[in-house]
């Protein structure tokens, strides 16, 4: 018990506030989960239908529901972290993983017009995601 009171009195001394600056390796963790490093920009083709702009976010996220009008749409994904960035249809569970560090994802999905329900998700760590859909194949 002594050892405990300790503990709590050495938290209750003016030394230990002073500590509080470091308070900022607290804030230190805010900018993992918004690393100052964004993701490269997504290139993305001139005159395409953009069915979702680029999007950025650091956690999980339901993105927009889009219809496809070319029976296909084309994803553009980066990321920059430690976390491992993921799509999925949440009309099934397969992830998509999106290649992260430096390295742009793009993928063509043959799908008929109907409405398009897809989920970002981070694991593993935090990272920065940046996302668009093109309507058609724009592969480059």
């Amino acid at each position: 018990m002594a050892t405990l009171f300790l503990a709590g009195g050495c938290s209750d001394e003016p030394e230990a506030k002073r500590p509080s600056p470091p308070a900022p390796t607290a804030s230190s963790g805010k900018p993992t989960q918004t690393p100052t490093t964004q993701p490269p920009s997504l290139d993305l083709p001139k005159n395409a239908q953009t069915l979702i702009a680029e999007t950025t976010g650091n956690k999980d996220q339901e993105l927009p529901a889009f219809t496809p009008r070319e029976g296909a749409y084309t994803l553009y994904a980066a990321c920059e972290g430690k976390g491992k960035v993921s799509i999925v249809d949440r009309d099934s569970s397969n992830p998509h993983p999106v290649t992260c560090n430096g390295v742009g994802t793009v993928g063509v999905v043959y799908e008929d017009e109907k409405p398009q329900h897809l989920t970002i998700q981070v694991t593993g760590g935090t990272s920065v995601w940046k996302i668009a859909v093109i309507s058609g194949n724009h592969q480059p």
